[in-house]
């Protein structure tokens, strides 16, 4: 009987650490990556750029993001969901899932944010806005 129990409470303990975020490797250099581009999916235009980004997952494929943005513009803008793009390991490009509303930012602030990006069996490569590419 106890070595059931046992069993049981290894298993649930084993499926509630698949949603456990770890940190991705880190790219030691920046890579200019070449893959198709069919669909033209792009960051929509805007004076955004991503100073710092650090990449995270979980074993059950959870995708975000920790990006510290910078308004490059001369006055504040609205940043949005549409402004910024992962690149994935398989060549597709998504957008964060939707903020609530769009984040303002004054004229050189930075600020760090975490986004999230789904669920996908391939890692991000990379974050980047219309700056950036």
């Amino acid at each position: 009987m106890k070595r059931i129990l046992l069993v049981g409470l290894v298993t649930v303990n084993a499926y509630a650490n698949n949603d456990v975020l770890s940190v991705d490797p880190v790219m030691l250099q920046s890579g200019n990556f070449a893959f198709e581009n069919d669909d033209k999916h792009y960051p929509k235009q805007s004076q955004f750029r991503i100073v710092h980004s650090v990449l995270m997952s979980s074993e059950s494929g959870r995708r975000l993001a920790v990006v510290t943005i910078e308004n490059k513009a001369s006055g504040s803008r609205i940043l949005q969901a549409d402004h910024i793009m992962a690149l994935f390991a398989d060549g597709r490009r998504v957008h964060p899932q939707s903020f609530d509303e769009g984040i303002k930012l004054d004229d050189g602030e930075r600020r760090s944010l975490t986004l999230s990006f789904g669920e996908n069996e391939y890692p991000i490569l990379a974050v980047y806005t219309s700056l950036d590419n």
